[in-house]
């Protein structure tokens, strides 16, 4: 059935019915405004995704679009110390879209939404000429906030997970590419892994000066938190870390992708010096790689990326930039 057959509103009661009770949220989806209960220090994120822009419908489904589209707000949350608690969606929807296509969209969002404890709350269907997502995105901070401030000289710098991934993904996508490889790497595209439960625990054990996660490249995004905290930063390329399928297609040795690619959305961080073994322990029980990198240095230092052999190497680019040409 095509929306335009079933209407606007009978789509938004039979999703009504599909939403679980949750006891923060007095009035949900279906009133001018939601109504929410929540204590604590409450963080907010937004995100668009237009279809042409961040995405073709060619490449992935619509469940897996629907949960890229929480993911990556939450990814925001997790990086100021924040849990999800409550979302609003905004939906521009080409007028003969299946409904059972929407369904599917919903089925990733309302997935992933759950698995952080968060509830869909509210938000706005409107005919567009493609598809368009907006999400509004609320979190608690029950250990306090985390900026991106507060980086401090001697600091190791900390990411989890591995780099380039998702920007290797989307070249793959581009090119039509269909080995292992790509495959491996297209998915950090489609859909990335948040770091839930790696964020939890850095945020309860107080373990972070600062973070921020990687949406525009590992450069881009240090420079934002070098520039917050006044500090400087030395990144050492070669302990970068690179998934095996990056390696398999661009080699061991190659760090411009890993160093301006976007949409990694994994989380990076100084800790403390005298918190190393700590950081090992939270990488093994929370099940994510988490990798050091380089250190903060003073402001004055600059952002510096060092090869094998101690000299500065230089990238075309620092990461990406919604407004400039030829950077995704």
């Amino acid at each position: 059935m095509k929306l335009h057959d079933l209407g606007e509103f009978p789509f938004l009661r039979r999703l009504r019915e599909r939403l679980p009770a949750d006891p923060r949220v007095l009035l949900g989806v279906g009133g001018d405004c939601a109504v929410v209960a929540l204590p604590g220090t409450t963080v907010l994120t937004t995100d668009a995704m237009i279809e042409g822009v961040h995405f073709r419908r060619e490449w992935t489904t619509l469940t897996r679009l629907g949960e890229k589209a929480f993911a990556i707000n939450a990814s925001d949350i997790l990086a100021m110390g924040g849990e999800p608690t409550c979302a609003l969606l905004s939906l521009g929807v080409p007028p003969d879209t299946e409904v059972e296509d929407l369904d599917a969209f919903f089925d990733g969002f309302l997935h992933a939404a759950s698995d952080c404890g968060a509830a869909l709350i509210g938000g706005n269907m409107s005919a567009a000429p493609c598809l368009m997502i907006s999400v509004t995105l609320l979190g608690q901070t029950v250990h306090g906030v985390i900026t991106r401030a507060g980086a401090k000289v001697g600091d190791d710098i900390y990411v989890t997970g591995t780099l380039g991934d998702a920007a290797l993904g989307l070249r793959m996508l581009q090119e039509g590419r269909t080995d292992s490889s790509a495959e491996d790497v297209k998915g950090r595209f489609l859909c990335p892994t948040i770091r839930f439960a790696v964020s939890r625990e850095l945020a309860a054990r107080h373990l972070v000066h600062a973070m921020i996660d990687v949406s525009d490249g590992l450069l881009q995004d240090l420079g934002h938190l070098c520039e917050a905290g006044h500090v400087g930063a030395v990144v050492e390329a070669p302990t970068l870390p690179l998934s095996l399928a990056y390696q398999a297609v661009l080699g061991k040795n190659h760090w411009d992708t890993a160093l301006t690619g976007g949409e990694d959305y994994e989380l990076l961080f100084p800790v403390a010096q005298d918190q190393r073994e700590t950081i090992g322990q939270l990488a093994q029980t929370s099940h994510c790689p988490i990798t050091r990198i380089g250190r903060i240095v003073s402001q004055s230092e600059g952002l510096t990326i060092r090869g094998p052999d101690g000299t500065p190497l230089t990238v075309a680019r620092a990461g990406f930039d919604h407004f400039r040409q030829g950077q995704k």
